[in-house]
């Protein structure tokens, strides 16, 4: 952790000198940092213990048992001493035991538990060998146990929640938005942004891994994601001190599927989706591959999607001029949207021995999204209501997009404890080029361009006779985003464009976050407690047209505390405490004007400082199965999104300001319902309330956006909303499911925002075939169409409502077939113990 730090003074030192490292420079200073680290802990841990235990596990006829778990166990009070799984021919070892007497506890799924005679390691006798362990199968029967084993849509552990996607019926054909505007607690708006339990800048990881990608791009990219890529999607509203400290909401964590099988292995699935109204097409296909041998496991995937869809969107604007109406807008745009996309994935596992392991993945996505032929329509109205003129835009949009990534990990278990540290080295290139022509003789081309290394090191140390466990490691990142904006003015033969200097715009941004964290967890019967601190280092710069706009140079440090008490069989508390920060993303810092049409524009604000969260909750859990929890936050120098407008040019753009604090305080319940053994299903409520008190600049701009002159008005806002998601199940005869679900949201605020209420049903049935290893679903989202967005801006002079409707109906047939060997190999996990593997750090489809 010290030697973190004194990396991050060196370098903040180096700043203040205005010495400048190069990209290769910073990557060997940083791989010379975790070098030494891993070194360090690897002399800490050097130190020598005794015993070995070895042996093989088989059944009363003889027959390998693969994957058994094996536990160590005190013989006087059968405590957990260390743990290990058997490999595919039944064979395990554990190693590094200390003196003692013990016994050995052997469970697999199919067979009856079984424990060994006691025995003792000594210095005479070190090594023990059971060369041949004999397993009676279970009673039951294997289909009964897979039904029981099934995990639940929806779970819920001490820090986060746990949905699973691949036990979704409605989820199938689906794109990742979708999938997380049903899951508890999540809203997406009309342009994809995401709120969790009402607040906003919920930071989205891949596979372990941050997006750094703007709000549109990430938009985009999970549009564009299949569903039946995703295993799973995690919600931590107070993140560990693992994760970073970014997103003032906490963190949605999507984990892909991936391929443990043996042999090859794989799966493909294909649909076809259309649009109810619009009777526009959609299409997806996938293919999964696996194939693993020895110490070697490569696996790859391929995804594609094309689909065609609509939207429409009206804006009605007052303008007034001291108290008194003077013009008013009726702006009608009409789009119709095409999509294509693409992604990939390959990577292979090198098991160099039972305790190493090394891993590489290179991914890359890319997609075209084109809006061939938008047309807005807006007529400009009198005070008096009658019609002064109507301006017709075609806006015709391109965004060509790319992104590829490479990771490599190495990963070392020192023991069977659980005890291990692994390093990550990740490089992650984002490219966007877009296009926009309106009215004819205007042209906007804006050139994306992001470069991010990142690099870090993870070490866990088990304290087994303490049942404590340390967590400590350390991060860096380095990114770069160049944003290359120009604006043409073009003749009607379009073959003479002209630049216009004032809208032309070259920003880049510069950032190294260095991080380090440490993080402690132990068991004091009846209580949990895990304590976590992170510091992270934050030097950006931002440069237009080469002149220096920001330079920032801070350090914070992000606490984190869980504490969860058994009470009785029945009844537990937990208490979570953190303190989080959101950091301007590019995109907000770029003071570029993105334009629906002449009078209608967002732009960037590159003062934008960081907003800072504290927050806590109170979490009541019933029978390991009821969640009740009361959560608290509250947030300062909030980021929000506000409306300016020109009365006398009649323009109206939004922006980002820091406007001041919000607080957010929520009661939310989750609970399973089982009606019986063929009605299963999921319930989640929340009602929470959002308080602005803010100070909203009223800024007065020239024709280019630039802001002359600002005065501020005081703004006090609070409205109490609701949440509902509903999944219900039920098996029928003849290995069909139907699902039914549905969400609802609401009206609420978000600064000057006053949103309306939205929400979706959902149904879907689906139908197991080709002997279990294949299904067929179909399935209708929204099936009333009540997932459209309303909005309100109402404050002093500001008079606007928005209403946004998109393709949500749509009916989707789908099939998926597996195929391969079926026996499930889990090899990573026989030196963690008993618990599951948590997953290897992946590059995912960012």
């Amino acid at each position: 952790f010290c030697i973190v730090l004194s990396n991050t003074i060196v370098l903040s030192q180096l700043k203040d000198n205005k010495i400048k490292l190069n990209s290769n420079q910073k990557m060997r200073t940083t791989i010379k940092l975790i070098t030494f680290l891993i070194l360090l802990i690897a002399v800490f841990e050097s130190k020598a213990q005794k015993g070995t235990i070895k042996g093989s596990i088989t059944d009363k006829q003889g027959k390998i048992v693969e994957f058994a778990t094996v536990t160590l166990l005190k013989s006087k009070d059968s405590t957990l001493v260390k743990g290990a799984l058997a490999d595919a021919n039944g064979n395990f070892e554990i190693e590094k035991i200390n003196n003692g007497t013990y016994l050995l506890g052997i469970t697999q799924v199919g067979y009856e538990k079984f424990h060994t005679p006691i025995f003792n390691i000594t210095d005479e006798t070190p090594a023990i060998n059971f060369k041949e362990i004999k397993l009676l199968e279970a009673t039951k029967s294997l289909n009964e146990v897979v039904v029981k084993s099934q995990k639940p849509f929806i779970e819920q552990l001490i820090d986060r929640t746990v949905v699973n996607v691949e036990n979704s019926i409605v989820s199938a054909g689906s794109n990742a938005l979708e999938v997380l505007e049903k899951s508890p607690g999540i809203t997406v708006d009309q342009d994809g942004k995401i709120s969790l339990k009402g607040k906003q800048n919920v930071l989205i990881y891949v596979d372990d891994k941050p997006t750094y990608m703007s709000q549109t791009d990430l938009a985009n990219l999970l549009k564009n994601m299949n569903a039946s890529q995703l295993e799973k999607i995690e919600i931590m509203t107070v993140p560990p001190a693992k994760y970073d400290a970014a997103g003032n909401a906490g963190i949605i964590n999507i984990k892909m599927k991936k391929n443990q099988n043996m042999g090859l292995n794989g799966s493909v699935n294909g649909g076809f989706g259309y649009g109810i109204d619009t009777k526009l097409p959609k299409t997806n296909a996938g293919l999964n591959l696996n194939y693993r041998k020895g110490k070697l496991n490569l696996f790859g995937n391929a995804n594609t999607s094309y689909r065609k869809s609509y939207r429409t969107q009206t804006i009605t604007r007052n303008f007034y001029n001291n108290g008194a109406k003077i013009s008013s807008f009726n702006q009608v745009a009409i789009n119709n949207q095409e999509n294509n996309y693409m992604g990939y994935k390959i990577g292979a596992d090198y098991f160099v021995s039972k305790k190493t392991t090394l891993g590489v993945i290179l991914n890359s996505n890319s997609g075209t999204w084109s809006q061939p032929g938008g047309v807005n329509t807006a007529q400009i109205l009198s005070a008096n209501g009658t019609l002064d003129s109507t301006s017709i835009t075609k806006n015709a949009e391109t965004n060509d997009w790319s992104n590829y990534s490479a990771n490599f990990n190495v990963k070392h278990s020192f023991d069977s404890t659980g005890r291990e540290i692994s390093a990550d080295i990740d490089y992650a290139h984002y490219s966007t080029n877009h296009d926009q022509r309106f009215r004819t003789n205007k042209y906007l081309g804006n050139v994306t361009g992001i470069n991010i290394w990142s690099a870090k090191v993870d070490y866990i140390k088990p304290l087994v006779k303490s049942k404590a466990k340390l967590e400590f490691g350390a991060k860096t990142s380095y990114v770069t985003s160049d944003n290359d904006m120009k604006f043409w003015f073009l003749d009607k033969a379009e073959n003479n464009p002209v630049l216009d200097p004032f809208r032309t715009r070259n920003f880049v941004y510069h950032e190294n976050i260095n991080a380090a964290y440490a993080n402690f967890s132990k068991e004091f019967k009846p209580l949990s407690v895990q304590l976590g601190l992170r510091a992270e280092n934050t030097i950006g710069q931002g440069t237009l047209q080469g002149k220096q706009l920001l330079n920032r140079n801070y350090t914070n440090v992000f606490p984190t505390a869980y504490f969860r008490k058994t009470l009785n069989k029945k009844n537990s508390l937990g208490l979570s405490l953190a303190r989080r920060i959101d950091r301007p993303s590019y995109e907000d810092l770029n003071p570029f004007l993105f334009f629906l049409d002449p009078y209608t524009y967002q732009i960037g604000n590159e003062k934008l400082r960081p907003e800072y969260t504290n927050s806590a909750e109170l979490t009541h859990t019933f029978m390991d199965a009821v969640n009740t929890t009361i959560n608290y936050s509250i947030t300062t120098d909030k980021m929000s999104e506000i409306i300016q407008q020109n009365n006398e040019l009649k323009t109206t753009n939004v922006t980002r300001y820091n406007i001041g604090q919000v607080t957010n305080i929520g009661l939310a319940v989750s609970a399973p319902t089982p009606i019986n053994k063929w009605w299963k299903g999921n319930v989640y409520l929340n009602v929470y309330q959002n308080h602005y008190v803010a100070e909203i600049p009223r800024n007065t701009l020239n024709n280019y956006g630039e802001v002359i002159s600002t005065i501020y008005q005081s703004l006090d806002v609070k409205a109490t909303s609701f949440q509902a998601n509903i999944q219900q199940n039920f098996t029928l005869p003849k290995d069909f499911t139907l699902e039914l679900s549905g969400w609802y949201s609401s009206p609420g605020v978000e600064g000057q925002l006053k949103m309306r209420s939205m929400g979706s049903i959902n149904l879907g049935v689906r139908k197991k075939v080709m002997k279990g290893k294949g299904n067929l679903s179909l399935n209708i989202n929204d099936l009333f169409w009540m997932q459209y967005f309303r909005g309100d801006f109402n404050f002093n002079d500001i008079d606007v409502h928005v209403t946004s409707k998109w393709e949500s109906r749509v009916a989707r047939l789908n099939f998926s077939y597996r195929f391969g060997n079926s026996k499930v190999q889990a090899a990573r996990q026989r030196e963690t113990g008993l618990e599951s593997e948590k997953g290897r750090v992946k590059s995912g489809n960012n």
